[in-house]
C-alpha cells in the first residue's frame, strides 16, 4: 500500500566539514527552524526522506552516512535496490561539473537528468504525494518538481519552505509558479501542509 507522503529537500544539507555527519547549507539559515519541522514530521510518520546537495557544496561520499542510503548515478549500480527496505532516508548522487558556471550549463543540478536511478527510486518507494522543498526555487527545486511531474506523480511545493537561487529575479520566480500550477502541482504553505499530514 502506498505511503500517503514522502519528502525531497532539494540542496539544503551537505556533509559536515569532519565527514562524519551533515551541515546546513549557508544559504538555508532563515529556514532551518522549518526544515527541522518535516524532519521530525518523516520520522515521526515513518515518510521516506529523500535529498540532495548543491553542486557546489561537499557531496556524500559513496558508501553514505549511518542511516542513509546513497542512490548511485549509473543505472547499472543496482546493490541499493536490495538495501530499500532497511532505510528511510535516501540521498540521490549528483554529477558535479567543476566551477559554478560549469554546472549551470551542464545543468548539473537537475537530479533527475544525472541521475538514471531517482526515477526508479519514486517507483520502489510507492508515494502517493511527494513534498518538495528546499534551495535555489527557481532552479534546483524547480528541476526536482519537473523529473516528479514527469514520473506522472502528485506533487506538493511548500512555497514558504524555500530559498531563491541566487541568480533568481522576480520573473524566474514568477515563470516557476506559473510552470508548477500549469503542470497542477499544488503550492502550499508548510502549516496547510503540516495540518494535512497531521489527519493521516
Amino acid at each position: 500500500m502506498a505511503r500517503r507522503f514522502g519528502l525531497f529537500d532539494v540542496d539544503s544539507r551537505e556533509l559536515d566539514q569532519s565527514g562524519c555527519g551533515l551541515a546546513y547549507r549557508p544559504r538555508v539559515r532563515p529556514i532551518v527552524p522549518l526544515l527541522e519541522r518535516l524532519y521530525a514530521l518523516a520520522e515521526a510518520k515513518g515518510y521516506p526522506l529523500l535529498f540532495t546537495t548543491c553542486c557546489s557544496g561537499r557531496m556524500l561520499p559513496p558508501r553514505g552516512l549511518p542511516g542513509t542510503l546513497v542512490i548511485p548515478l549509473d543505472a547499472a549500480e543496482t546493490s541499493w535496490r536490495a538495501a530499500l527496505g532497511g532505510y528511510r532516508r535516501f540521498y540521490l548522487a549528483k554529477r558535479a561539473r567543476g566551477d559554478p558556471a560549469a554546472n549551470l550549463a551542464a545543468r548539473a543540478f537537475d537530479t533527475f537528468e544525472h541521475n538514471a536511478n531517482a526515477r526508479l527510486l519514486l517507483r520502489e518507494l510507492d508515494v502517493a504525494t511527494w513534498v518538495v522543498f528546499g534551495n535555489a526555487f527557481d532552479l534546483c527545486v524547480a528541476s526536482v518538481a519537473r523529473g516528479i511531474l514527469n514520473a506522472g506523480l502528485p506533487l506538493i511545493v511548500l512555497k514558504d519552505v524555500r530559498v531563491s537561487a541566487s541568480g533568481a529575479t522576480p520573473q524566474s520566480e514568477r515563470e516557476t509558479i506559473r510552470f508548477l500550477s500549469e503542470r497542477e502541482a499544488q503550492l502550499m504553505s508548510l502549516a496547510a501542509f503540516l495540518e494535512l499530514a497531521e489527519g493521516s
